[in-house]
């Protein structure tokens, strides 16, 4: 059982809604927002599928201007030594100067683990009206790694994370509610539609991306899968000594291939799924995913494949590799589903509505994975 709350009051950092708007309205006035995230500048655009960019075009979507403060990359920028370590100092300094200078109505923050609380302080200070919301999309079962997230909590109007259940609710304060959201897509960039492929085109019966470095059960795991499928064409890439590839070429990867494999480092926390979810069913290939973490909740069972153990993943991907119509079909459901329900403008509508203290966000299909507690 999946343990959630909905909320029946969300109690926020008291400021004052925009001019010309109320807290019922779903869609504001076009406000001016800062989303300090991690934009990956210094890829050159092979990791465009990240969901800092998913979320933030659709702010852009939403009708406001968002100006863009890409964290790590400002803090190379900074560095003397082209460090972000040593130049997360600087970083904040520049987003404090930033806000200065933009006068934004809100501040979202995306996995920014080097920006202080102090920095959020002083931001609040000097824009008291200003609104906070912070989304993180690694899991949460790690007390170090999320630290720098209770450190922020009485700062923030609102906490979004891709992990629902326990260890999200431990998360709510009565001035932070703590909610879930899913893993976004973005039509411009899970623009394929693998569904459509011709099979004179296919590659891979099966495909994984996926590293299994210090993962040894996942090793273990996918050697075994391919020994069960040897007459099968199973994909591997960043695991199993193969290498991993990335922008457009994994694009067309996932085009040409039939199948998909979600795997994630846990599968028995509540709606917690890799990212990598969005990317494969949003390019319109029919996804397999472990139960166990509750996915039912956000994708119907003539969505995606839903499998118990190896035995059971090997049957099914040889069923659907040879029931074109069943895979074809179930997969451009998964498509569909995800584009209505889960892309970054919905995603990002759900955290500006949560972070505004406006009813709207309960609309959301994912409404009732929002945590509060009293004051």
């Amino acid at each position: 059982m999946i343990a959630m709350a909905l909320v029946s009051k969300v109690t926020t950092h008291q400021a004052p809604m925009e001019l010309g708007t109320s807290g019922s309205e779903s869609h504001p006035l076009p406000m001016r927002i800062v989303h300090a995230a991690n934009l990956q500048l210094d890829k050159d655009g092979a990791h465009l599928w990240n969901q800092d960019q998913k979320i933030h075009h659709g702010l852009i979507r939403l009708g406001h201007f968002v100006y863009p403060f890409s964290i790590n990359d400002r803090a190379r920028m900074l560095s003397p030594t082209k460090s972000k370590t040593f130049g997360k100092g600087r970083a904040n300094k520049a987003l404090i100067e930033t806000c200065k200078n933009v006068h934004p109505d809100l501040l979202i923050l995306g996995h920014a683990q080097f920006i202080t609380a102090e920095t959020i302080r002083e931001i609040r200070r000097i824009l008291p009206a200003i609104r906070i919301g912070l989304w993180y999309v690694d899991p949460l079962w790690d007390k170090e790694d999320t630290q720098h997230l209770r450190d922020r909590l009485d700062v923030l109007d609102a906490l979004f994370c891709s992990t629902g259940g326990g260890l999200l609710e431990e998360l709510a304060r009565p001035n932070c509610p703590a909610a879930f959201i899913p893993s976004a897509v973005d039509a411009g960039i899970e623009c394929h539609h693998a569904f459509e492929t011709p099979e004179s085109e296919i590659l891979h019966d099966l495909l994984f991306f996926g590293r299994d470095k210090g993962e040894p059960g996942r090793r273990a795991f996918l050697q075994e899968l391919k020994a069960k499928l040897p007459d099968l064409r199973v994909g591997y890439y960043g695991c199993l000594d193969q290498p991993g590839i990335f922008g457009w070429e994994k694009e067309q990867v996932i085009r040409r291939s039939k199948m998909a494999l979600n795997l994630s480092r846990r599968s028995d926390v509540p709606l917690y799924s890799s990212s990598r979810i969005a990317e494969l069913m949003g390019n319109g290939i029919l996804t397999l995913t472990p139960r166990g973490a509750g996915l039912e909740g956000l994708y119907g069972e003539d969505e995606i494949v839903y499998f118990n153990d190896i035995d059971d993943l090997a049957t099914k991907v040889r069923g659907f590799s040879e029931n074109a119509p069943s895979r074809l079909a179930m997969a451009r459901k998964g498509w569909e589903r995800n584009h209505r329900d889960y892309s970054g403008t919905e995603v990002a509508r759900f955290i500006v509505d949560l972070t505004r203290g406006n009813e709207a966000w309960r609309s959301a299909p994912w409404a009732a994975h929002v945590f509060s507690k009293p004051a």
